[in-house]
This record gives structure tokens, C-alpha cells and sequence, in this order.
């Protein structure tokens, strides 16, 4: 090694330090002490700085992959190799079942996409794992909703103009207490104009306490429901055919600051009846009005209450020429601290701590009630209301039955008339208020039943054909089960 040039630049190096604010590099030296003998130098250099930074980059990205990776490794074997649950007591359903594979089925996506559904909903501790989203993650997102739309859409807020396709189907929640304290019970309080700020989630208001989904309209969808019921006539010229199709809460008790958040079931109603031909239309929504000072539909679910049942079926009674009885006339029974399918929905604190009343009516009448699977197969004996003992007061509307069925019910009244109701949901707490109308009624989902209509009809030798049906059902994905089921 060359000292002469080591000396040089070591003086060189002396001389800039002087000359700079620049703390000069710490250096290790070892050297002999005799003059004149090499000194090894080293440095530690940015080159090793930048190596060492990332060597502990890759350790953490290591980590973190091994950490991501015990995740999903334990979040599969949660979902996958744990008992699948086959019923939502929580919900009153049976949880979705594992598909049965086709070819079809797997080529247009519905073998897979049904495998996605059935561990969605069938995982391990699902009600616990619902209630800790409640209780713990869904208070972290809540959006009030003010009178400055802009708020929650932004500049660009329009009205809900998305045509609803799908109805939403009976289920139930089981409620737990979040306070210590009493919670005050509503049967029935006139809703307030002047309501302060709402929720608003899953295209559901809550507002004085009350959930409200928000009606997206029909767009051309009540025509179509009118052309299916048309044509039940045409095939039935024999038969007595209605509609009824049934007002929701957002009708009645949607604040005036709320209005352009959903659109006029009323509307879409008067254009229904224009379009009905030979067919008789049952006006459910304006005896709905002069009673909605009165508990006819939930506050914490999106069923109307049987109050409301019993004005609507005294309207269709009416129109059918069948006598109807008066409410004093059934036996009223209270079921407290109700929590419905709102909830659930939208997991709000608001309805989960403000419960309400259900309120039903069971009639004095003898019935015999046979109930049959949706092929009209399988007769059993049955009971016209269910026992709520064992149920969570989250599903106090099961108390009407499930869905899944078709009920025969024969009364004392001895008309020789008989009915058949295709229905939705809404349509159950109908058939407790009609048992002194009709001598035969049968119950009938349009979502589930698995027969030609017409031959079935003609069959149990109806005389009147009644559709019953809320509005999301009628303009909704499910006017086309009306349709199917009058082809099969």
C-alpha cells in the first residue's frame, strides 16, 4: 500500500473537515505502531446502511405473511372443519344446505356461488359472532343522516331512483340487553314531522325509534304484476281474482325531510289498479291510513303488526261480500319486548334498546288446519298459531308459521266459498282474520309453492283467488314467482 498517497488524503480529508458543518464518519482503526506499516480502514458506508434496512424490511414482510397466513390457515379450519350450524334459532330459518352439484349448475356459476352461500351462512358461533358485530364494530360505522343531504351522498345526492328486485323474507333476531336500565315499551304514538337526525343503513331509515325500509319504486314493475294476475283470470274466468297489494311503513310515518329518500307506493298503486282487467282491486292502503295512529306496523321489524292484518282483511272482506268479525271478537294477546328483523338488518342501538309490543288476535272459531309440503304432499295436522313460549321475542311474527308450506284450513263457516291466497310474508297474519269469511282457505307462498296454479285451484274447487302481497314482492323479483307458477 502506498502511505505517501494515505498521508495525502488523510491530510486532504483534515483540511475539508475544517471546512464543513458535516460531522466527519465514524471510523475504526487498527494499527501497527511501528511508522510506516499499512492501516486497514473500515467503513461502514451507506451501501451497508441501505443492506441492513432492508434485510429487516424482509424480516417483517416474512412476519407479517406468517401472521396473515395463521390467519386465513385458522380462519379455514374455523369455517371449513368445525360443526356447520343448520338452523338460526336467532333468525327462525333454516341456514342455507350444501348444493348439489350438476353440470349445468356448475357452468352458469350456481353450484359455486351456492357452496360461497352455504359457508357464509352455516360458520361455527354464528349468533355470537353476529352479536359481537353489533355490540363492538357496527356502533364504529354508524352515519347520522341531517337535513343537508350532502352529508351522507355527497353533492351529487339524487333521489332513490334503483327499481327494487328482491322482497325481503321473514327471519328474526335474538335481542339482548345493552343497558341496565327499563327500557320504555311504544304500542302507539303518532309520529313526529319534526324528527332529528336519522340512521341510515342498507337503504333502511331509523328514525323516532322506528325503522323504515325506503320503497325504490316500481318503474314499470307494477304493470307487469298486473299483466301475471291478468292472466290468472283469463285461465280462471270462473273464479273471483283480487289483489291486495299491502302499503310498508314508509307510506305512512316517513318524515317530510325524508320524503325524497323514497318514492310513492301510492303512485305505483293507483298505476297497478289502472292496468288490473276483470280482476277486482282490494284498497289496502287507504284503510291503512285512517289507522295509522295505531300499532299496525312494527317499529323494529318490516312486517306490519296484525292490527294492521285485521284492517286490511276486513277490507278485503268487504270487497269479497263475506262477513267479517269485530275485533272484540278475538282474544288479544300481548307479547312484550319485541325485536324484529330491522335490527338485525341494520344492527342499530336505537331499535335494540327501544322494543315494542306484538300484538295478535286469535279467533274464537273452531278450525281444523292440515298443513302439506309445496308439492301439496304430506298432509299433517297442524295448529292455526303457533305456541311463542320457545320462541326469542325477536320471532313473535313467527307465531304465524313459516313460509315453506301450504295450509288447508276448514272453518265453521259454512258459505261453500273457498279460498286460495297466494301470498308473500305478509300475507301469514292474514289468515287467523279470515277463518270466519270463508268455509276453506288455502295459504300459499308464491316464492315456494312448486305447482301449476291453475290445476291446483281447480283442484281444491276455489271460488276466490286472492294475491296478497307487500309492495316490494308485488314490483319486486317476486311478481316473477306468480308468473312461474302459473306456466309449470
Amino acid at each position: 500500500m502506498n502511505t505517501n498517497k494515505l498521508s495525502g488524503a488523510a491530510e486532504k480529508d483534515k483540511n475539508n473537515t475544517a471546512d464543513t458543518c458535516r460531522p466527519e464518519p465514524a471510523i475504526s482503526i487498527e494499527a501497527s505502531d511501528r511508522k510506516g506499516t499499512a492501516i486497514d480502514i473500515p467503513i461502514k458506508n451507506k451501501k451497508t446502511k441501505k443492506q441492513r434496512r432492508k434485510k429487516t424490511m424482509n424480516s417483517i414482510a416474512l412476519a407479517n405473511i406468517m401472521l396473515l397466513g395463521a390467519v386465513f390457515a385458522g380462519g379455514f379450519v374455523y369455517v371449513t372443519l368445525l360443526p356447520h350450524e343448520t338452523r338460526a334459532d336467532d333468525e327462525n330459518r333454516y341456514l342455507a344446505k350444501f348444493p348439489r352439484f350438476s353440470a349445468k349448475a356448475y357452468a352458469s356459476g350456481e353450484f359455486t356461488e351456492g357452496v360461497a352461500d352455504y359457508f357464509d351462512d352455516t360458520v361455527h358461533n354464528r349468533t355470537d359472532i353476529k352479536q359481537f358485530i353489533a355490540d363492538m364494530i357496527m356502533p364504529l360505522k354508524g352515519m347520522k343522516y341531517g337535513g343537508d343531504k350532502a352529508e351522507l351522498f355527497g353533492s351529487g345526492f339524487e333521489k332513490n331512483t334503483s327499481p327494487v328486485v328482491t322482497a325481503v323474507t321473514t327471519s328474526r333476531v335474538t335481542t339482548t340487553a345493552v343497558t341496565t336500565e327499563p327500557q320504555e315499551v311504544t304500542t302507539a304514538a303518532p309520529e313526529e314531522d319534526n324528527a332529528g337526525d336519522g340512521e341510515l343503513t342498507n337503504n333502511i331509515l331509523i328514525v323516532n325509534k322506528r325503522g323504515i325500509n325506503l320503497y325504490g319504486g316500481a318503474w314499470g314493475g307494477e304493470q307487469e304484476y298486473a299483466s301475471y294476475v291478468n292472466a290468472y283470470k283469463e285461465a280462471l274466468p270462473d273464479i273471483n281474482v283480487y289483489s291486495m297489494v299491502l302499503p310498508t311503513a314508509s307510506s305512512f310515518y316517513l318524515p317530510d325531510k325524508y320524503k325524497d329518500l323514497s318514492q310513492s307506493e301510492k303512485a305505483d298503486f293507483d298505476s297497478l289498479e289502472a292496468s288490473l282487467r276483470n280482476v277486482l282491486p282490494v284498497d289496502a292502503y287507504n284503510i291503512l291510513e285512517a289507522h295509522k295512529d295505531e300499532p299496525i306496523y312494527s317499529r323494529t321489524d318490516h312486517h306490519w303488526q296484525p292490527l294492521g292484518a285485521y284492517y286490511a282483511a276486513k277490507q278485503f272482506a268487504l270487497t269479497a261480500g263475506v262477513p267479517f268479525p269485530e275485533l272484540s271478537e278475538y282474544e288479544k294477546v300481548t307479547l312484550p319486548n319485541y325485536v324484529g328483523t330491522l335490527y338485525m338488518y341494520t344492527q342499530s342501538a336505537t331499535l335494540l334498546n327501544n322494543p315494542e309490543d306484538f300484538v295478535y288476535y286469535k279467533p274464537k272459531t273452531n278450525v281444523t288446519v292440515t298443513q302439506y309440503d309445496t308439492r301439496f304432499a304430506n298432509p299433517v295436522a297442524a295448529s292455526l298459531l303457533f305456541d311463542t313460549s320457545q320462541m326469542p321475542n325477536s320471532g313473535y311474527y313467527m307465531v304465524f308459521g313459516a313460509d315453506e308450506r301450504i295450509v288447508h284450513v276448514n272453518t265453521e263457516c259454512k258459505n261453500g266459498r273457498t279460498l286460495v291466497i297466494f301470498k308473500d310474508s305478509y300475507g301469514n297474519a292474514l289468515l287467523p282474520m279470515l277463518t270466519s269469511s270463508f268455509e276453506n282457505i288455502y295459504l300459499c307462498d308464491i316464492r315456494y309453492f312448486e305447482l301449476n296454479a291453475p290445476e291446483f285451484i281447480r283442484s281444491v274447487q276455489a271460488t276466490d283467488l286472492l294475491f296478497a302481497m307487500c309492495s316490494f314482492s308485488a314490483v319486486g323479483g317476486n311478481k316473477y314467482s306468480i308468473y312461474n307458477n302459473l306456466i309449470r
